[in-house]
């Protein structure tokens, strides 16, 4: 299955392994001891393919999936064929978009009160909005910020008509990271408020990647609600070390469109960053920074014929120069991210060198790039 074929034409492209995303999900939820998982494929999966990922997870069993925009939600609505599954907005959502929300049944987090009494004055006396109550514990961006404020927006949905409790749920900005003492923090202030106002715990989805990976013996886990491990990568990369081995999703390849024969003095590409101290061969591969391979990539490995070599010269915006340690037929594969004989390039190893994480990398993959599932 291939998505954007017009772009198909183009020797650049990614390759998506759908069962190893089926596999990290069935994976992580056996590790967290969860029932019941929210997968996360806001920002078009993290740039694997919203449709196909969802696809691919609801042919597991998985029913509840997370967005970030009505657009986001709409896509995966029009796109399925099936039509039991459950779609969490995430994040502020306009509240004039009530009615549009509750005709397409998605289930926006809601995080005031005053968002809620405009809601119910927005929907017609026969619709319902299904809502996930959004707590702020620490990450300062939407939701109740005391158990006051928990217990006042809890008791106005018990009372409405238009509006019915799906779900309440916290984010955890230090999960992933060493800042255990501002991640329990966050903890307790999610039990105290919500247990507080008496929302029973059928409804917590409190557990992100981060939590789900290790912190999962020390939280509610009934539910989790994750994006990353879907992925196949490390969302604590490079301070934390995986307590499970998840498989790769994503490989990133490209072919040589030319190939030739630096003289030495000659160099490459805008600013001659790079000059030939003697003669070598080099290959322009069709991808740039208008594709995601960021500009600071210029010295990152790649792979070819299982050999690493580098990217030389600055990345511009279409294509990039790398070095070869003898001349290649034009059409000669390279791999950019993946696996090639006995040598890897992970996402993490994308990220750490740009600098970045893999979150950032992943989702600055464009729609130039048309994605290959197997």
């Amino acid at each position: 299955m291939i998505e954007h074929e017009t772009e198909v034409t183009r020797p650049t492209w990614i390759e998506i392994d759908l069962k190893a995303i089926q596999y990290n999900a069935k994976l992580i939820m056996e590790h967290a001891g969860a029932t019941r998982l929210i997968a996360v494929v806001k920002a078009d999966a993290y740039g694997h393919g919203a449709v196909a990922v969802t696809q691919a997870l609801y042919d597991i069993g998985i029913r509840d999936f997370a967005v970030a925009t009505i657009s986001e939600a709409l896509t995966l609505r029009q796109a399925r064929v099936h039509d039991d599954f459950n779609i969490l907005l995430l994040g502020v959502q306009d509240v004039s978009q009530v009615k549009l929300m509750a005709e397409n049944r998605l289930m926006p987090a809601a995080g005031t009160l005053d968002w809620m009494k405009q809601a119910v004055v927005s929907l017609p006396d026969n619709q319902i909005l299904d809502v996930h109550l959004a707590v702020d514990t620490g990450m300062g961006r939407m939701g109740a910020n005391s158990q006051a404020d928990v217990a006042a927006m809890y008791a106005f949905i018990q009372e409405s008509r238009k509006l019915r409790l799906n779900g309440v749920f916290t984010h955890f900005a230090t999960a992933d990271d060493d800042n255990e003492a501002y991640y329990r923090q966050q903890v307790t202030k999610f039990y105290q408020w919500v247990g507080g106002a008496g929302i029973p715990k059928n409804y917590w989805h409190l557990a992100n990647s981060g939590s789900a990976l290790w912190h999962h013996d020390e939280i509610d886990t009934h539910t989790i609600r994750v994006g990353s491990v879907l992925y196949g990568f490390n969302p604590g990369s490079p301070a934390l070390d995986m307590p499970i081995k998840l498989k790769n999703v994503l490989s990133l390849k490209s072919r040589m469109g030319a190939v030739h024969q630096l003289q030495a003095g000659e160099s490459v590409s805008y600013g001659a960053t790079y000059t030939a101290e003697q003669a070598q061969w080099v290959a322009t591969l069709p991808i740039g920074y208008a594709d995601g391979y960021l500009r600071r990539m210029g010295g990152m490995k790649v792979l070819v014929a299982g050999k690493a070599t580098q990217v030389i010269g600055r990345i511009t915006m279409d294509q990039i120069v790398i070095a070869l340690d003898k001349k290649y037929p034009i059409g000669t594969e390279v791999t950019l991210i993946g696996r090639d004989g006995d040598e890897e390039i992970t996402v993490e190893n994308f990220a750490n060198y740009a600098e970045t994480i893999p979150h950032e990398i992943l989702t600055s993959f464009g729609v130039r790039l048309p994605r290959i599932y197997h």
